[in-house]
């Protein structure tokens, strides 16, 4: 929607500022009136009307919710852009290197193994849940992808509900994380047993769809996305379409592909985070592609 849209400065703000902090949102207001206010009186010295010199004035405002993103990028997104590259790194390292560790040093020690992996799952959970969301503003404020919006919220609602799955089944059964949950509905021992196999399934065929329609949407993408579009559209597909059939793989008894398909996730993990390391990085160093007003900075 463009500025033309908008009758008054008062619209147009309400708009550009949603969802700022009050903070922000006063001195951006502020701002920007005043800004609008001495282009009115320009454009009255130069003859035009008053009607005529504030149009002309919140014209040159540009679109309201470009103007919003821009905000929302330097004033919420960018604060979380660091710590969500540090963050991306840290789930691949707690991924690789913890359950190894754990398993090492307390191998004579079932119930410590077990509780270990449930602290780690958590710990997962919420490192994941920031960076995707923080990824998802990134995406969304930045390079104005709108696309993607619902795809990484189902993503990680799927991805929780895998993991809640398989947490349930490590307390229950003490079995692996991320692999308790894999296993063909039929041999299931209980209705409760059941319902975790199914939960999982389902929060998998959810990465694996979202995660192909977020890769597409980014490969897709005009902006460049600081040069990490398309490595990311790439690690997306490896990563999240062998989780998505998985599943199938395992109920169908065919455990080479579940091999395969393992093997290809533990690849796509390797490298997706990374790269969400990378994507973080530069846009933490590199300014917007369209800054916002000098004057809102």
């Amino acid at each position: 929607m463009s500025s033309h849209k908008y009758s008054t400065l008062q619209e147009w703000l309400l708009v550009a500022t949603k969802k700022l902090p009050t903070a922000v949102s006063q001195t951006v207001t502020q701002e920007l009136t005043n800004h609008f206010l001495d282009a009115v009186e320009e454009y009255e010295a130069d003859g035009l009307s008053q009607p005529e010199a504030e149009a002309r004035a919140l014209a040159e405002l540009g679109a309201a919710e470009a103007v919003g993103r821009r905000l929302k990028d330097v004033h919420l997104g960018q604060p979380h852009y660091k710590t969500a590259a540090f963050a991306s790194l840290l789930i691949l390292a707690l991924m690789m290197g913890i359950p190894a560790l754990v398993y090492r040093l307390f191998a004579e020690e079932p119930r410590v193994v077990q509780m270990s992996q449930v602290a780690l799952g958590v710990l997962l959970a919420g490192l994941t849940v920031y960076v995707l969301n923080t990824l998802r503003r990134l995406l969304l404020w930045r390079f104005d992808l709108a696309g993607v919006d619902k795809p990484l919220k189902v993503a990680i609602g799927s991805y929780l509900l895998w993991l809640t799955a398989d947490t349930l089944s490590l307390l229950v059964y003490n079995a692996p994380l991320y692999v308790g949950s894999l296993r063909p509905l039929g041999t299931a021992v209980s209705p409760f047993d059941t319902l975790l196999i199914a939960a999982a399934w389902m929060g998998q065929v959810g990465i694996g769809v979202t995660g192909l329609i977020l890769a597409r949407s980014l490969w897709q993408a005009q902006a460049d996305l600081h040069g990490i579009g398309k490595l990311l559209a790439g690690c997306l597909v490896v990563m999240a379409l062998p989780i998505g059939l998985a599943g199938f793989a395992e109920n169908l008894g065919m455990e080479t592909a579940v091999f395969i398909f393992s093997l290809l996730a533990t690849l796509g993990h390797i490298s997706i985070w990374p790269t969400m390391t990378l994507l973080f990085a530069r846009s933490t160093f590199r300014p917007p592609h369209e800054p916002p007003l000098p004057l809102a900075q």
